[in-house]
């Protein structure tokens, strides 16, 4: 889609099923579900300005089973993107499900994915609240490679780099952010996994699995409302069917989405 003089990009990693083992396990059209599973799709953007080449979000990389980040940089690649031609990626937090593909296993190590990039990520979120087992183990991995690579670049809060601000939500972990990119008056908001899918515009929920399920919930409602209020495209990282919307009023002051066809 071009977005003012904006060019987004999905990046569907497709559908995983995920039990309480945490293992994300790709999972082809027909085939059966493992038991105890529920279905996740995992989306990454790739986002072009006049400026620069940006990732929001990494997907799983190593951490979907039986794959690595060939599947990522395939997909960039159908866009005519090398990894060396990121200029800058940004982390919404840093589970693996979302800084998975930020590096890559080279021998008994890792590497970063993308060579020459800058990695945002929130210094508060290096030891926030929401890690635990492999999740915690993954982002002590992925800030470890980051940062003696010199590509680590920790801000502080609300901050703007370039077109593209960074705004602290917490509710899913401690220090969670959303990325708002601007074209003129025009605006594309990454909610992370506060604002992920879809379902999460038209229905209010607190979910187990964030820190503090009412925060994310009060940025759910502020992030739907703005949307419907200025007309800014919402980009959802776990949905593969519908990447993007836009929010409009419907009767009676009910919510309806118009899906975007990236």
């Amino acid at each position: 889609m071009t977005y003012g003089d904006l060019d987004l990009h999905p990046l569907p990693e497709g559908r995983f099923t995920v039990g309480l083992d945490k293992r994300f396990v790709p999972h082809a059209e027909g085939d059966p579900a493992r038991p105890g599973t529920l279905f996740i799709s995992v989306t990454p953007f790739l986002v072009r300005t006049p400026e620069a080449t940006l990732l929001v979000d990494t997907g799983l990389g190593s951490w979907a089973e039986g794959r690595g980040t060939e599947f990522l940089i395939e997909g960039l690649a159908a866009h005519g993107v090398a990894p060396e031609a990121v200029d800058r990626v940004v982390l919404s937090h840093l589970h693996f499900d979302h800084a998975g593909g930020a590096i890559s296993p080279v021998g008994d190590g890792w590497r970063p994915t993308f060579p020459r990039a800058d990695y945002v990520v929130q210094a508060a979120e290096i030891t926030a609240e929401g890690y635990a087992g492999e999740s915690a183990r993954a982002r002590d991995v992925v800030v470890e490679t980051l940062d003696r690579e010199g590509q680590l670049a920790r801000v502080d809060g609300d901050v703007e780099v370039g077109r593209v601000a960074l705004e602290v939500t917490g509710g899913h972990t401690g220090a969670h952010q959303i990325v708002r990119v601007r074209s003129g008056d025009l605006q594309a908001v990454f909610g992370g996994d506060v604002l992920g899918t879809p379902g999460a515009v038209t229905r209010r929920y607190q979910a187990k699995y964030d820190v503090d399920p009412a925060r994310s919930q009060a940025w759910r409602d502020r992030l739907v409302a703005e949307a419907a209020e200025t007309g800014r495209l919402l980009l959802f990282y776990h949905s593969t069917s519908q990447p993007a919307a836009f929010v409009a009023e419907g009767a009676r002051g009910h919510r309806e989405l118009e899906p975007v066809g990236l």
